[in-house]
């Protein structure tokens, strides 16, 4: 029985259920980050291997992604997430129970496909039902999970890592899924008007949307300006352990403070941008976040390459590399669908497969490339920010002349 539209506790409800599917991947990545020297060492194997956990995760969520939209399309919006956070629990429960390092990132792809195919249905139930400001609204509150998720999720992984290993943390992801299961499963109902709900799927759904967008060179090139610069983020989150337990032999329990600082600044300079954007408009604001980022990149290289790289410095660039985002990102995707107004929900879609099928690309990279220092890390962080630099001037030289 599920809770009515005209019920006064359905807005807040359907608030709360999906920050929490939003917030499945953040907790996938962020809580046991701190755990990948640990598994290393329970497995046997060089922390480049572990880390590929997370690289594997974002593949499979770019892939999740891909499909899970044309499919709720079809199957509607409900059942493709209850489907996704199914595959996310199960495994996670499976994880714990592996004897070997190539059964977890086996699973893993597997969770995080399950978590982009539930997660891809967040904008979609809030786009069915409401309009204006409500979903105004609503974007707003999913985008401040998504960024302060990562700030407690490394809290919760370091604790359940202290006191009870890193097994712990999977059973926690576990019971995370259920209690989302059961609440979209008995509360949450079906969006998708059931005329529409055609449960049948061709190919051509599939691929359709997503050629009507890269059809446009402008949007195209914008999309990598802004994807390369966000990879980085993501790269940093697949070596933020190595860098800061193993390198600089950070406590684990501290680990958390050196990696929310990030969150912090971003979320900070996210906040400036909605103050920003009343005088500025969102591509000069890009502009400026993209130069900041750049600069913080050469910091970082620069830092890297020492002979006895410092924690402070090449923390302060790393922070500032990341903090920029909260400049780049959205004004980056406001960019890309103001130039597709016809096609934005597919613009909003790719966005997020771009994301993240770049940082499972260039992650696997710097593995292959894995020398235990940092220079492979700063190197790859200063070409993201770089290219994102590059192909931004290229996309303002693609604007149509007046």
């Amino acid at each position: 029985m599920t809770i009515s539209r005209t019920s006064k506790i359905f807005f807040p409800t359907l608030t709360i259920a999906l920050a929490a599917l939003v917030a499945m991947s953040p907790f996938a990545i962020d809580t046991y980050i701190a755990a990948l020297p640990v598994m290393a060492s329970f497995f046997g194997v060089e922390i480049h291997v572990v880390e590929l956990t997370i690289t594997l995760y974002f593949f499979g969520f770019a892939l999740g992604n891909f499909i899970g939209g044309p499919i709720s399309d079809s199957f509607g919006r409900k059942t493709v997430a209850l489907t996704g956070i199914a595959l996310y629990g199960f495994s996670a429960l499976l994880i714990p129970f592996c004897p070997k390092i190539e059964y977890i990132l086996l699973l893993r792809v597997i969770q995080a496909f399950g978590g982009g195919f539930a997660t891809v249905t967040a904008n979609v139930f809030v786009r069915d039902w409401y309009s204006g400001k409500q979903v105004a609204r609503f974007v707003t509150i999913l985008s401040m999970i998504i960024m302060l998720a990562p700030l407690f999720a490394p809290i919760i992984g370091a604790g359940l890592i202290h006191w009870w290993g890193w097994k712990s943390i999977f059973v926690f992801l576990t019971l995370f899924s259920v209690v989302l299961f059961i609440s979209f499963c008995f509360l949450i109902p079906e969006s998708r008007d059931k005329e529409l709900i055609t449960r049948k799927f061709t190919t051509k759904q599939l691929f359709e949307k997503y050629r009507i967008f890269f059809s446009n060179r402008q949007s195209t090139t914008m999309l990598f300006a802004i994807s390369l610069p966000m990879s980085g983020m993501y790269i940093f989150i697949t070596s933020a352990s190595f860098i800061y337990i193993e390198y600089f032999n950070i406590d684990q329990l501290r680990f958390p403070i050196f990696f929310g600082a990030n969150v912090v600044l971003n979320i900070l300079l996210s906040l400036l941008n909605t103050y920003l954007l009343r005088k500025y408009k969102p591509g000069q604001i890009l502009r400026v976040g993209l130069l900041i980022q750049l600069l913080a990149g050469i910091a970082l290289a620069v830092a890297v390459r020492l002979p006895e790289p410092q924690l402070w410095a090449v923390f302060a660039s790393i922070v500032l590399f990341i903090g920029s985002l909260g400049l780049v990102f959205g004004n980056g995707t406001a960019a890309i669908l103001n130039h597709n107004p016809e096609v934005a929900g597919s613009a909003n879609a790719t966005i997020g497969i771009a994301r993240f099928a770049l940082s499972f690309l260039i992650g696997s990279i710097m593995a292959l490339f894995h020398t235990g220092d940092l220079i492979p890390f700063g190197t790859i962080l200063l070409l993201c920010s770089l290219s994102g630099n590059v192909l931004f001037s290229v996309a303002l030289k693609m604007e149509p002349k007046n």
